[in-house]
Parts: structure tokens; C-alpha cells; sequence
């Protein structure tokens, strides 16, 4: 039993510590682990972890492509991560692996979450003291990709796959999303230095003293439920085509 325990730790709770999924976010607005009971707690989490996962599996069991597996790998593996039950800070590995995948078809937007992937795990850095480390590698990782992928310059809304969005929002006036997309990656880069910055230099308040592992908590959730959000749109999208694929390679 002991083995089963470690194995489905249902008695430890929905969530531990500062990990940056849709509970431990949710949590700041509406203390869940106080409402529902321990039951309630993991039935919605695996009703809410199956209909997140249910959609990509579809497709990819309809339109059996290598295109469509590599974003069923990144979607199935984030919907897990948002939505299931104990999970760790470190399993966002586990969507990290795949959104690698899609280094040469999606550059930004690969490179963007993998980047938000790092940024998640910084109170677990600063506990162990790889500060260092974790500067030094981020901010490698983000000027070598970017350089040598072109992902700023393959910003076109035909090469991040936008057209679906365009439909989505018809009732608005036509927007240059390509722009919006850049315009985001600097903030958002901006924001998560900013407040590694703010985690390494400041005190937090005496009644707030998790303010700062929160605030990256909550940062990083939102990266990955855009990146996660976007990722689907885009596998219900049309396939690249060749052309575009021949011009990556």
C-alpha cells in the first residue's frame, strides 16, 4: 500500500506548493481545497484532465499525421500538467519535451514556452542556490535560438498559423496579429525578468511571504494556458503546407 501511495498520492491534496497550474492559480480567487471535499477534488480534476485531453486525441486519431502527433504529444502532456491531479513543478518537463518537437515549424512560439517552462521552476532554483546557473543558461538558450532559428523574423501570421484566429475573432476589425504576437513576446520576456529580478532582490512583505513564488506561479500559468489554448487552435487548423515546410527546412 505503501507503493501504491507514492504511486496516486491522493492523500496529499490537489496541489503542493507554488506549482503553475489551473489549481494552485484558481486557488488565489477561490480556496478549492477548503469547498470541496478530497473526493470532489479528484473527480474534478480528472473530468477536467480528460475533456482538456479528449479533443487533441480526436484529432489525431482522425487525421493521423507526424504534424498532428507532434501537437497531440504537446497538448496531452500540458493538458496533464494544467489540469491533473498532485503535480510537481518539475512534470512541466514533461511538456517541455515535445514543444521541442516543434522548434523548426513554430519557432517563437516553441522557444517562447520553453522559456516560460525555465521561468516557472525559479523558486525551486533559488532553493537550491542555481541562480546562476539558471540566468546564464535562459538567457543563452533565448539569444542562440533566436538567432539561429530566425524566429523573429519568421513572424508572419501564415508561418505561426494564425488564420484560425482571424475567424474566431470576425467580429472585431482586422488586427495585425503577427505584430500583437511580437509585441507579447517582449513584454512577456520583460515581465519574467522583471520579476526575477524583484524574486532575488526584494523582501516580501511580512504577511505575504509567498508573495513572489505566487506572482511566477500565476505568470507562468498564463503562458502555458495561451501556449496550450494556441497549440489546439492550431492542430484543428489546416496542416503547413509543403511549400512552407520545404522554406523551413
Amino acid at each position: 500500500m505503501q507503493v501504491v501511495r507514492r504511486i496516486f498520492p491522493v492523500a496529499r491534496g490537489l496541489f503542493e506548493d507554488k506549482v503553475a497550474n489551473t489549481w494552485c492559480s484558481l486557488n488565489v480567487l477561490m480556496k478549492i481545497r477548503s469547498i470541496l471535499s478530497s473526493d470532489s477534488q479528484m473527480y474534478l480534476s480528472f473530468a477536467c484532465t480528460l475533456l482538456a485531453v479528449l479533443p487533441s486525441c480526436i484529432r489525431l486519431l482522425t487525421k493521423p499525421t507526424f504534424w498532428q502527433f507532434k501537437l497531440a504529444l504537446a497538448n496531452s502532456s500540458l493538458a496533464f500538467f494544467l489540469f491533473s491531479y498532485q503535480v510537481h513543478e518539475k512534470s512541466i518537463l514533461l511538456a517541455a519535451l515535445p514543444a521541442c518537437l516543434l522548434l523548426n515549424d513554430l519557432p517563437l512560439m516553441a522557444i517562447w514556452f520553453l522559456h516560460a517552462s525555465t521561468f516557472s521552476m525559479l523558486p525551486l532554483f533559488l532553493k537550491d542556490g542555481l541562480l546562476v546557473p539558471f540566468v546564464v543558461t535562459s538567457l543563452g538558450f533565448l539569444y542562440f535560438s533566436i538567432y539561429l532559428l530566425s524566429a523573429l523574423e519568421r513572424c508572419s501570421e501564415e508561418e505561426l498559423r494564425l488564420g484560425a484566429y482571424h475567424k474566431l475573432l470576425f467580429c472585431l476589425p482586422k488586427l495585425d496579429l503577427a505584430w500583437i504576437v511580437r509585441w507579447k513576446f517582449y513584454v512577456s520576456v520583460s515581465v519574467m525578468a522583471g520579476l526575477s529580478i524583484a524574486a532575488v532582490a526584494l523582501a516580501p512583505p511580512p504577511h505575504l511571504p509567498d508573495l513572489f513564488p505566487v506572482l511566477v506561479s500565476i505568470a507562468s500559468f498564463s503562458h502555458f494556458l495561451g501556449t496550450f489554448i494556441y497549440f489546439n487552435i492550431v492542430q484543428f487548423s489546416e496542416p503547413p503546407s509543403r511549400k512552407s515546410q520545404k522554406k523551413n527546412n
